[in-house]
């Protein structure tokens, strides 16, 4: 019960994103959205376990994992999220994101040399018959009319990250904890998007909306913390519950 609990509160965090980043992106652009998404996200997550942090010397020892999921799968994830809604809309990008599953039992198969099952290989069809019959709006005609823009190439580009971050997680996430892989994690994108703020123009005075702090909160503390902690927590309890009845 407690997974598909997680797998719920996932969905709805991580479903918001899609209209809130469009709403960060009408004031800011892209790579001051991912800033202020993962600055509320790694103060969030610092708040819910900063009496737990790790020691230096076992972050050393997971700097690679923690690397290759933080500045790769999540700032790569984040950084063409946020560029490709800026050239296509919410719907589009949430039905390119719906793939991700899919994805990633391919990417875990090619890495991990994790065997898919039959009933997974079923999903993998329906996932990608469901999504192209939403596209062609359940008209097969439409099919040679379906035209990617810039805006869907970025977003497909963000969701192999995303995918990447998934397959990375279950490998590297071993010995520290959900909370704070999460934490180091988010940590490594905020430095990326940190790293980049100087040549987006940022203004030293904020004089943002408050649709805009809200929408920041949401993605922030909701949508990147929690989603992302959780997501994590559900993953782990499907691989225990599998493992138990192998």
């Amino acid at each position: 019960m407690k997974a598909i609990f997680y797998l719920i509160i996932d969905t709805i965090f991580l479903g918001l994103n899609f209209h809130l980043a469009k709403v960060i992106l009408k004031e800011v652009n892209f790579i001051e959205a991912g800033f202020w998404r993962f600055l509320f996200g790694v103060v969030t997550l610092m708040v819910l376990g900063v009496k737990k942090l790790p020691s230096f010397k076992i972050i050393r020892k997971n700097l690679k994992g923690i690397s290759l999921i933080g500045f790769i799968g999540l700032f790569g994830f984040n950084l063409f999220f946020f560029l490709g809604l800026l050239n296509t809309s919410a719907v589009n990008a949430a039905l390119i994101v719906s793939l991700n599953p899919a994805l990633t039992l391919l990417f875990s198969f090619k890495i991990l040399k994790t065997p898919i099952n039959k009933i997974q290989i079923t999903g993998i069809i329906i996932a990608f018959f469901g999504v192209s019959y939403l596209i062609l709006k359940g008209n097969v005609t439409n099919f040679s009319n379906i035209q990617f823009n810039y805006g869907d190439i970025l977003i497909l580009l963000a969701n192999v990250f995303f995918a990447l971050h998934h397959v990375w997680v279950k490998k590297y996430n071993t010995t520290i904890s959900n909370l704070n892989f999460t934490l180091l994690t988010s940590l490594c994108c905020l430095i990326g998007f940190f790293i980049l703020l100087p040549i987006s123009g940022m203004e030293i005075v904020i004089t943002h909306t408050r649709n805009f702090w809200m929408a920041v909160f949401g993605i922030g503390c909701l949508g990147t913390a929690l989603a992302y902690f959780y997501g994590k927590k559900e993953f782990r309890l499907r691989e225990q519950i599998k493992q138990e009845f192998i």
